[in-house]
């Protein structure tokens, strides 16, 4: 039986480090290969991949033994532990059902949802969508990868996220703090985010600004639709690929909360929310002026061709979340933000 395309690409990713470069970005190989799926084009993961890989490095040695449960803690957000995370997830996931474990360590992970640019969140959100669509063994250690991802980039921002607040998304992120001037530009947006501790009390306010309640989905939607216009307004200014994630996280965690308890979802909403709020006060600096989204926006064959041409990973990221949500929603700043990226991030 010939295998999948996605599988083929996850066993040859599996072999590659989950960051790579002097900087230490993330690989986003099995997420790109996921998401070139989702569009409607497997016949390009083989190449793609194979064209992706060649930036990323060999993955550490693997762990001696998988973390304890007295020692998971103190390892989370430790520079290194991902081999002993994965060890960890592997073991859990070998031995218990998939819902079981991400029901569990998700909650667990969500305060520190913004490590690695929510990159932790995002890839495990791709990987549960395989691993839903096909049971295989390269998807669950994918899953597996993510989660230990997630754990060892692990970073808390001031709060918790208290939700306490009467006002509605577009108005709470217009109220976002600015960061003081001699903040600075940073080289990654782990970095940038940090210097929420510089007003971490007029953060947290702010982030508790925004109302509770509500329909879940709606309110991942509305971030989604405010990362999309942020982008807009910020691109030419260098901020695309930081504004880009206020995008693509809050609707990864749309993928990741059937498998979590709904006693569970406002604390996952809450931290989404907090981590997409550090990206427009790091990023959204020109929040009142307008967009770059005037004329129609390119239809949605159009919008998928230009992101296969781009071959840039955080275009076609953006193109499937924008196309995902502008089908419930119909926001066209949406699907401007994508065409964007797609012509701007040329790999």
């Amino acid at each position: 039986m010939e295998s999948h395309p996605l599988d083929d690409a996850l066993t040859v990713l599996a072999g590659t480090a989950p960051e790579y470069g002097a900087l230490g970005l993330s690989n986003h190989g099995p997420m790109g290969a996921e998401v070139l799926g989702q569009l409607g084009h497997s016949e390009a993961i083989a190449d793609w991949v194979m064209a992706y890989a060649a930036r990323l490095d060999v993955a550490p040695p693997p762990a001696v033994k998988p973390l304890s449960e007295a020692d998971w803690p103190t390892a989370l957000g430790v520079p290194g532990s991902f081999p002993s995370w994965l060890a960890l997830f592997e073991t859990e996931l070998a031995d218990r059902p998939m819902a079981a474990v991400v029901g569990e360590w998700v909650p667990r992970l969500v305060p520190g949802t913004i490590g690695a640019a929510a990159h932790g969140l995002i890839r495990t959100a791709h990987a549960l969508r395989a691993f839903g669509e096909a049971a295989t063994l390269p998807r669950r250690v994918e899953v597996a990868s993510g989660l230990a991802y997630w754990a060892s980039q692990y970073q808390e921002l001031p709060g918790p996220p208290l939700l306490i607040g009467h006002q509605n998304v577009p108005e709470a992120l217009a109220d976002l703090p600015y960061l003081p001037e001699e903040a600075g530009p940073e080289p990654l947006i782990s970095d940038a985010v940090r210097h929420m501790a510089d007003i971490a009390d007029e953060f947290e306010q702010a982030v508790s600004s925004l109302g509770p309640g509500g329909d879940a989905v709606a309110l991942l939607d509305a971030l989604a639709i405010g990362g999309a216009r942020a982008y807009l307004r910020n691109a030419e200014d260098g901020s695309a690929i930081g504004l880009l994630h206020a995008v693509t996280a809050p609707m990864a965690l749309e993928l990741i909360l059937p498998w979590l308890a709904v006693e569970d979802h406002d604390a996952a909403l809450a931290y989404a929310w907090q981590a997409v709020a550090s990206l427009h006060v790091a990023y959204d600096i020109e929040r009142h002026r307008a967009g770059t989204d005037d004329g129609d926006p390119p239809a949605t064959d159009v919008l998928i061709a230009q992101a296969l041409q781009s071959g840039d990973v955080h275009a076609l990221k953006l193109t499937e979340a924008a196309l995902r949500c502008h089908a419930r929603t119909n926001d066209p700043a949406l699907l401007f933000a994508a065409a964007d990226a797609a012509g701007r991030l040329r790999d």
